[in-house]
């Protein structure tokens, strides 16, 4: 029994470190690519950095809120809760990669060229007439 309890808290471990680690390797991943796509870029990077509170709040809820959650409501209802206050990281931080994916890419203005020069008036010789 005491192999598979190590075991289960390796592979848990392991799931925590790739939650932690996909935004983080998210968030590099985008801000290398700031300067090709832009603001789209700079909003999965935000998303990116966004979602990475999320596990952190809820391996901190599990460490540190479990017991007394469990005491208050009960051994089925109190992981619920504590997924539920990660939730908000995760939908915005979602969100805003969403939208930095779909939103169309800003076309690269074009400098603008001076208008080509006047061609110049005319001269009026009086002493043709």
């Amino acid at each position: 029994m005491h192999d598979n309890q190590m075991v289960a808290g390796l592979v848990g471990l392991l799931l925590m470190a790739i939650a932690v680690l996909t935004p983080v390797a998210g968030a590099v991943m985008a801000a290398l690519a700031i300067r090709r796509r832009g603001r789209n870029a700079r909003l999965a990077m935000v998303g990116c950095l966004v979602m990475l509170p999320g596990p952190v709040v809820s391996t901190l809820g599990m460490l540190v809120g479990l017991g007394p959650l469990m005491d208050a409501l009960g051994p089925y209802m109190a992981p619920h809760v504590i997924a539920a206050m990660a939730l908000p990281f995760h939908l915005v931080g979602f969100g805003l990669v969403l939208a930095g994916a779909l939103s169309d890419p800003k076309q690269p203005s074009t400098p603008s060229l001076p208008p080509p020069p006047l061609a110049p008036a005319p001269s009026v010789d009086a002493r043709a007439h």
